[in-house]
Parts: C-alpha cells; sequence; structure tokens
C-alpha cells in the first residue's frame, strides 16, 4: 500500500490531530489503495477515507464501485456504502474468489442513500465526532464542506489537505517503486518516439508514439507536450502538425502514471548539428541542474537548491529565470516541496523531487532539462536513467 503508515501516525501526534478524513481521489487511494474512479471522472462520485489515531479505518465508496474496492485489494477492512447497484445477482455454484468477495458485498452492504450520510454514521459509530478532525477540502464542494461541519458540532476541523501533503512527502518502498516504474516506461517511451525524429515530421507523430508506446508497456500518459523551433519555446507546447526541419531544437516534457504514481522527464534535442547559441543555453541548463542534484541531501533548504541554479545561469547571462526549479513527485505529478527561491522546507531523506530547469526564450526557442531524484541519507539518488544531454538526431 502506499500510505506511509508510522509518518502519518506521528504527524498526526505531532500536530494534535484524532482523524483524517481524505477526499479527493488521489489522497483516499494513499490512505487505503482504492482508487475512486467516479471521483476522477468527475461524475459525481463521493469518496472517504477515516484514518484515526486510534481505532479502526474505514472506506466510504459507492456501491457501484465495490468491485474496485475488491481489486484494490485494500488494507482497510470497513467498507462503508452509499447510493444503488446496478448489478443483478446471479447465482453461481463456484464462484472465483473475486466474484465471491463481491456477491458477499452486495448481499450484505447496508448503503445510505448519499456518501455525506455514509461518513457521519461511520463517525458517530466509531465515537469520531469530537476532538480535532483533519478534513481534506479537495474533495468536497463548499456546501458539503459546510454541511459536514454543520453536522460535527464538537468537532475542531482543522486543513486535512496540509496535514497529507506533510505526510505524502516522504515516500515507502512502494511508493518509490511506483516511481522508479513510471520513469522507466516514460524515458523508454521518449526514446521510442526519437528514433523517428527526422526533418519533415510532425509533434504530433512524436507525441503519437510515445503514446503508443506508453500504452505498450502499461502505463497511462499523462503528458505528452513537444515542441519545434519557436515553439520549443512556448510555456505548454501541446502537440500539433507542425513539421520539423533541420537544425531545429526539439524540446520535450513526457510522463506517465505507473499504478497511479507519476514520472516527469523532460528532454532537448537538436535536428542536426545545433547551432552555437543552442550549445551555449545547454551548457548552462545541465551546469544548473548539476548544481542542484550536487547540493541535494537531508536538512537542505529548497531555497538553497533555487539558489544554486540561479547562480550558474546569471553567470551564463539568462536573464529570466523561472520561478520555480523543480516540485515534489508522487501519486501527484506536482507535490510539495517546490524549489522556489523565498522556499523555507527542508529536505527529508525518502523524498521524491524532479530537478526541472527550462530557460526559454519566445521568438527562438526552449531548452529544458528535468529530472527525478531520490533524496537519500547522504545526497540524492537519480531514478532517471537515460543521458543527461543535448541530443542529436
Amino acid at each position: 500500500m502506499p500510505l506511509n503508515g508510522e509518518r502519518a501516525y506521528q504527524v498526526m501526534q505531532e500536530n494534535g490531530v484524532d482523524t483524517i478524513i481524505s477526499t479527493s481521489t488521489e489522497n483516499v487511494y494513499y490512505i487505503s489503495n482504492y482508487w475512486c474512479l467516479g471521483k476522477k471522472l468527475y461524475i459525481g462520485h463521493q469518496v472517504y477515507s477515516l484514518l484515526p489515531l486510534e481505532g479502526e479505518p474505514a472506506i466510504v465508496a459507492s456501491l457501484d464501485e465495490a468491485d474496485l474496492i475488491v481489486d484494490s485489494e485494500t488494507w482497510i477492512g470497513d467498507h462503508r456504502f452509499y447510493g444503488k447497484s446496478k448489478v443483478e445477482l446471479g447465482q453461481s455454484d463456484e464462484p472465483s474468489e473475486q466474484t465471491g468477495a463481491l456477491l458477499k458485498i452486495y448481499q450484505e452492504a447496508k448503503p445510505e442513500t448519499d456518501g455525506v450520510s455514509a461518513l457521519l454514521k461511520a463517525l458517530d459509530e466509531k465515537g469520531l465526532t469530537k476532538g480535532v478532525i483533519a478534513l481534506d477540502p479537495t474533495g468536497l464542494t463548499s456546501s458539503q464542506y459546510g454541511y459536514i461541519k454543520e453536522k460535527l458540532p464538537d468537532a475542531d476541523l482543522v486543513d486535512g489537505a496540509a496535514l497529507l501533503s506533510s505526510i505524502r512527502l516522504v515516500k515507502t518502498d512502494p511508493e518509490v517503486e511506483r516511481i522508479r516504474r513510471a520513469t522507466e516506461i516514460t524515458e523508454k517511451s521518449m526514446e521510442d518516439a526519437l528514433e523517428i525524429a527526422r526533418p519533415e515530421i510532425t509533434e504530433l507523430d512524436l507525441a503519437g508514439m510515445f503514446a503508443y508506446s506508453v500504452a505498450y508497456d502499461g502505463g497511462q500518459v499523462t503528458q505528452n507536450l513537444i515542441g519545434f523551433r519557436e515553439r520549443s519555446a512556448f510555456p505548454n507546447p501541446v502537440p500539433t502538425m507542425f513539421e520539423a526541419q533541420r537544425r531545429d531544437v526539439v524540446r520535450m516534457t513526457f510522463g506517465c502514471t505507473w499504478d497511479h504514481y507519476h514520472s516527469n522527464v523532460s528532454r532537448t534535442a537538436a535536428i542536426g548539428p545545433p547551432l552555437a547559441k543552442v550549445k551555449r543555453r545547454w551548457e548552462a541548463v545541465i551546469g544548473a541542474q548539476d548544481a542542484v542534484i550536487d547540493a541535494i541531501e537531508p536538512g537542505v533548504k529548497v531555497s538553497e537548491l533555487y539558489a544554486a541554479a540561479e547562480k550558474v545561469l546569471a553567470g551564463a547571462d539568462v536573464k529570466v529565470y523561472s520561478p520555480e526549479f523543480g516540485h515534489g513527485l508522487g501519486v501527484e505529478c506536482n507535490e510539495i516541496p517546490r524549489i522556489k527561491a523565498d522556499g523555507e522546507l527542508e529536505l527529508l531523506e525518502g523524498m521524491a523531487l524532479n530537478v526541472d530547469i527550462p530557460v526559454l526564450e519566445l521568438g527562438w526557442g526552449g531548452i529544458q532539462l528535468e529530472d527525478t531524484v531520490l533524496v537519500t541519507g547522504d545526497g540524492c539518488e537519480l531514478l532517471t536513467k537515460t543521458d543527461r544531454t543535448l541530443y542529436l538526431l
């Protein structure tokens, strides 16, 4: 399971929190290993996971997603449901293990009419309606949040999203393996795409090859941004039918998920011999990233990482800097910490970071290098394995 249980209970104790209620697809998955598809598809589903400091946790889900609960093999045994099912219960003398478990849920479930009612009933039955409750607002409408607050007059509600972000900072080994596998798929698919790069090929051609390769390896594409020539300086170069020419700069940002954990890799290429300015800018970008990677170790503030990159870029006469030179990575692509000039957060062993150095000049082009690192006890480990070089196509 993704949950860093030891850290979760430690952070709860340090903050005086009695219960965490997560409400977003990502936060519920982090706690329970159950991914709410209906929530992610924005079709009106509610989902909750309850993690008390003392007592048994629970999941609240739509009865129509009972199969996803079974598939998740969640460690949480208390499942609360709401709504109606569209499944007819058949008869089978020898159902499979999964079908048997699903039949049992449908036969025994006593669903509430809606998710909030099921949540409040679970809290009441578990004696969790008082004390400090960290309620994650990210998966709630304002009216849902207000109703829950009204129905818990004896509870002190605090920001559960901030608490969960703090817990998720330090990755478990299973989380790291998910990120590692997603990164492997992204890098392999990126190289498959670059195999077909040549003059007159379109951005969409490369994007299609990347997507095909990711799907072949079982990943889900999350980022597929490719810009040729002056479009390489666009902040978000969504692929088009724009064709490459000889000596073009190609800027790419790719990503996918594996078991709901993200990868995020950026590379720059040149079709044919690169121009002198491309070489100069590339040396500045890789020098800045090297400076950040060299500075990474537990206890270092993220502002120090930003300053390390800024110093190299200033020395290379790069006039405009990105407001951030990277971010955390995990069940969401952009997590804390943010590598920014005023960032006070200190690095911890087990953090997964993306070190991202973009230099974009509209009217000329853009260069970017982005890699994922894991903070270790005495430095960091690169999780990206492809060459950090200017690709020559």
